[in-house]
């Protein structure tokens, strides 16, 4: 098993537990959307973003605790040199289940990219990258076929989405990327 394939289960049983009725990837990708945005949340409005999305009272302090270390872990891999980010997502055999994933993944980072407020004009790529990453978050079941082709488009949208979230992370954070962030 990969360590995101770990990291997926582990917030699976967390927000489970939790009564949340939100998918690991969204998560992921929420997190990682306010990450690039520049945000630098503290515990407290942290708590009450993430317990919005998943929809509880209050955020339980183990998933809090999770939450928090996904965090830093994310912002260290997305302002580290190494190119060591990776999209937490299912590695499911079924397509139809990656592929959403990968839409909900994507759809979560548009929502903390938004919540996040990056304060920069995005260049041209960026932006279009964006609009990609919104097409990907619209992703329909019931257009997914099983197919060796479909298999390798997969890959190639999960490496797009990656570089893409990286790139933007790096043009909104400029000099401050090295290192990521850290919660407060």
């Amino acid at each position: 098993m990969t360590s995101e394939n770990n990291r997926f289960e582990q917030l699976a049983n967390a927000i489970l537990s939790a009564g949340g009725q939100v998918d690991p990837s969204e998560l992921h990708g929420f997190t990682c959307g306010i990450l690039a945005a520049g945000a630098e949340p503290d515990k407290k409005r942290w708590q009450s973003e993430l317990a919005a999305l998943l929809d509880v009272e209050a955020v339980p302090a183990d998933l809090d605790r999770d939450l928090l270390q996904l965090a830093e872990e994310s912002g260290k891999q997305l302002g580290g040199s190494d190119f060591s980010f990776q999209l937490v997502l299912c590695d499911d055999e079924d397509i139809v289940s990656r592929t959403l994933a990968l839409g909900h993944w994507c759809a979560g980072f548009l929502h903390g990219f938004g919540i996040g407020g990056a304060k920069v004009k995005l260049l041209p790529t960026s932006e279009e990258a964006l609009k990609d990453i919104g097409a990907i978050a619209q992703v329909d079941a019931d257009h997914v076929d099983a197919s060796e082709e479909a298999e390798q488009q997969l890959i190639e949208l999960q490496e797009y989405v990656r570089v893409a979230v990286l790139n933007i992370f790096t043009e909104v954070r400029g000099n401050k990327a090295s290192g990521g962030p850290t919660v407060h």
